[in-house]
């Protein structure tokens, strides 16, 4: 087994939409699909894998107070057996098998996100433009020489398609050498470009994309802002900010392990 795909999950009906269109392409490889319950409905995701016929799929539940997508994604690579990761959303369609490419690009002391993501709905069609695309991204210079940049967002006019940075294959010993996500963070947003940056600003790991995704389109409704609303992101932004300026680069993989692996339930 190479690849072990973790998809965080809390109350998510289209996990079975994506799982059985994503089967064909999953089957062709040796790897594990792991979604982990992070409270949420368990009798729901129960029902839902029973449905779908991939070899190696399995799931495992946290009871936390709340959602939390680092916890989650920490101890699905604590479970994890296999030296490579792809952290996969709950509502993400593969458009084309880029996982060998992927898998080789990991050789190189490099981590890979998904070049293009396309709404399953797009507000609008692709046009003609003198703007092809709109780019908004971040750079961040730290001593000894490291520096970082993420892609935050990139629309391409041409086709509709924008980059997708929370969709990430790494080397499994990078996620724990980094000290994995934060699970410090709260709410929705920013737990993505922060370990991006923490890979190259604390491993020095070179950033390469590929491959394209559908995203089922959604409103905000369906994503867990928790209890600082849409004003998450920019909190958990200043929190990472914090963090860098005093060079500390790690996540809380050792101490969510430490907290929660003897109650993590596996099915």
């Amino acid at each position: 087994m190479k690849l072990s795909v973790i998809i965080p999950w809390r109350n998510r009906p289209e996990i079975e939409t994506t799982l059985s269109a994503n089967s064909r392409i999953f089957a062709a490889h040796e790897l594990e699909v792991i979604v982990v319950n992070c409270a949420g409905n368990a009798e729901q995701l129960s029902t839902a894998l029973s449905h779908i016929n991939i070899p190696n799929l399995r799931s495992l539940e946290l009871h936390p107070a709340k959602f939390n997508k680092s916890l989650a994604l920490n101890l699905g690579v604590y479970a994890a057996r296999a030296p490579y990761l792809f952290l996969l959303d709950t509502d993400v369609i593969f458009r084309d098998d880029s996982i060998p490419a992927a898998l080789d690009m990991l050789e190189t002391e490099a981590f890979v996100t998904i070049e293009r993501a396309f709404e399953s709905a797009p507000h609008s069609s692709p046009e003609d433009s003198e703007i092809m695309e709109v780019v908004q991204s971040l750079r961040i210079v730290a001593t000894g020489q490291r520096e970082a940049s993420v892609e935050t967002n990139r629309l391409r006019i041409t086709d509709g398609s924008k980059s997708a940075p929370g969709l990430v294959f790494l080397a499994r010993r990078h996620f724990i050498e980094v000290g994995g996500m934060n699970s410090d963070l709260q709410g929705w947003g920013w737990e993505d470009i922060d370990l991006l940056l923490r890979l190259q600003l604390g491993l020095g790991l070179t950033h390469r994309q590929i491959g394209s995704v559908t995203h089922l389109t959604h409103g905000d409704e369906v994503r867990y802002f928790g209890d600082l609303g849409h004003q998450s992101e920019q909190f958990n932004m200043a929190i990472c900010m914090e963090n860098y300026k005093v060079g500390h680069f790690w996540g809380t993989y050792q101490d969510d392990v430490a907290t929660w692996s003897a109650k993590l339930e596996s099915h």
